[in-house]
């Protein structure tokens, strides 16, 4: 999708997101229907996704068996879809808060995410948080300004799109920190807007 560029930023302000839901466990793997949804800003359209609580996300190149999740985790198995450095491991429900902060704790270093869905069921498209955001800039800003309202907002530009005029990766920690961060961001006003730099599952037709 867009560059990955995971870095590491203080958490800033107040932070904007709020899950609008609780998970619902069922019989099948104790999670079927998922109702603790999210929002997000796709430019001027507003997203829902719902967290998925039985998926962890590690972003690593590192062997499976290596696996911090793996570690925290050994009944975990990795997900179809994952793809590249991104691996979406099965842990569970209610279990993957839990690991993800095992995982954490073992590997300090690593980037690991939550997973969300594109609907409200088990089996829609994933989505996770690698890190950084995507920020599109008003049309008459200047490079030196933009650099400047980054560095005092504590958020380094990791690259510049060339998909369109003044759209910029911004580095942020990876999970839910980079969509608080967005949100936060998106509904400043200070911008034209401001998205997560999603890793999305690619599915077939």
């Amino acid at each position: 999708m867009f560059s990955k560029i995971i870095g590491l930023l203080p958490l800033l302000g107040a932070l904007a997101l709020v899950p609008l839901a609780h998970a619902q466990k069922s019989k099948a793997d104790n999670v079927a229907t998922l109702t603790t949804s999210y929002s997000w800003h796709d430019g001027e359209r507003e997203q829902t996704v719902w967290l998925n609580p039985a998926l962890v996300a590690e972003f690593s190149t590192l062997p499976e068996a290596e696996s911090a999740v793996k570690r925290a985790h050994p009944a975990a198995s990795v997900e179809p879809g994952s793809r590249g450095f991104a691996r979406i491991w099965r842990v569970g429900a209610p279990a993957a808060e839990q690991v993800l902060r095992e995982a954490s704790t073992a590997i300090p270093v690593g980037k690991y995410s939550p997973v969300f869905s594109d609907g409200a069921v088990d089996g829609a498209r994933k989505r996770a948080l690698p890190g950084n955001i995507i920020v599109k800039f008003k049309p008459d800003w200047t490079e030196s300004r933009i650099s400047a309202w980054s560095s005092a907002q504590g958020l380094p530009i990791a690259g510049k799109l060339e998909i369109g005029l003044k759209i910029y990766v911004l580095r942020t920690d990876p999970g839910l920190v980079a969509l608080e961060i967005a949100n936060r961001i998106h509904h400043s006003g200070e911008v034209v807007s401001a998205q997560p730099n999603w890793w999305v599952e690619v599915t077939t037709r």
